[in-house]
């Protein structure tokens, strides 16, 4: 039987408990990533609109006390915003001791990983879509490969947890697929592939043009794969007989893992989130900064969270505008 909620647990009226934040702390990015933005970027935020660290401690200290244990930082790309590191060890040192992790796609991480370490995060999620320069090149449309690819080797040996992201795009990186499995298997790495969505800023990117199942046949072709079970969360996690590392996948489009998903989300601006497929649901910026209270804030999470609706699905028809965001935008 799960133990009961504590006064300030934070549970949707479909009993999942949320204590899973991902922070976007910016939206710019120095990748332009053929799913998450246009070729020629997107209209940013000012930087008067975007949360200030103070304002993000804030929200962060509330939801620690509201239950949220896990919070990580993200982006656009969370590391071209400066002082960020500071600020995740502030986070860090928070009441509770909440888990600080971090997702990159690593082109500013080479060099910062001891400081990292000290500032008490624990492990990095590495976007990683192509171990080839060429195709690297024509999926986040920079030069950027070989930044990245000794993170695969540096971020371990720096004593930081490590798993890498795949978002898996047909006719351009499908093919490495099982390149990818090798990798995991025989470096004890958990790889995770995703399937696209249609979060690339236009609206035009097909989210269903490559699903779960289609993934999950190329890379049993591999190897065969075997499911781990338990553990929840929005990945299914497989692991190869006599093999150290582990696949992942994620059906990010599909969104079958719903009934999992303990997650809330805080947009660059401050909007707070129950979906990456819905609607904001509070400018807790907009509340800051007009004189809020803490009382104020935590009962306006905590109406957000009664409304949260039972999948993505439902959160996406629940919008008024099409799916013409980035993910950048939104907050990866």
């Amino acid at each position: 039987m799960p133990a009961s909620p504590t006064p300030t647990t934070l549970r949707d009226p479909q009993g999942r408990t949320l204590d899973y934040l991902r922070l976007a702390v910016t939206d710019r990015c120095n990748l332009r990533c053929r799913y998450c933005m246009p070729a020629d970027g997107l209209d940013l935020v000012g930087h008067h609109d975007v949360l200030g660290y103070e304002e993000m401690e804030r929200l962060c200290a509330l939801l620690v006390g509201m239950g949220v244990r896990k919070i990580r930082i993200t982006g656009g790309e969370p590391l071209v915003r400066r002082g960020v590191i500071g600020f995740m060890a502030r986070l860090g040192a928070l009441p509770a001791s909440p888990e600080i992790l971090l997702t990159t796609n690593g082109v500013l991480l080479r060099g910062r990983l001891d400081d990292l370490r000290r500032a008490g995060v624990r492990r990095v999620n590495l976007s990683l879509d192509s171990l080839d320069r060429t195709t690297y090149e024509t999926i986040a449309r920079r030069d950027a490969l070989p930044d990245v690819l000794p993170l695969l080797d540096e971020i371990p040996a720096a004593g930081l947890g490590l798993k890498v992201n795949v978002v898996v795009l047909p006719g351009v990186n499908e093919g490495e697929l099982p390149d990818f499995v090798d990798l995991a298997l025989e470096r004890d790495l958990t790889v995770r592939f995703i399937e696209p969505m249609p979060f690339d800023g236009t609206g035009l990117l097909d989210g269903a043009s490559i699903d779960g199942d289609r993934i999950f046949e190329i890379l049993n072709s591999r190897v065969s794969l075997e499911r781990v079970v338990g553990g929840g969360g929005v990945d299914e996690i497989y692991t190869a007989p006599g093999r150290p590392g582990r696949v992942g996948l994620i059906r990010g489009h599909s969104r079958t893992f719903c009934a999992d998903c303990s997650r809330l989300r805080i947009d660059p601006q401050g909007a707070l989130r129950m979906c990456l497929y819905g609607a904001p649901k509070v400018n807790l910026c907009e509340m800051i900064r007009g004189g809020a209270a803490d009382d104020d804030l935590a009962a306006a999470i905590r109406e957000a969270v009664a409304g949260r609706f039972d999948d993505g699905h439902a959160a996406a028809r629940d919008r008024d505008d099409p799916d013409h965001q980035s993910m950048a935008s939104i907050g990866g």
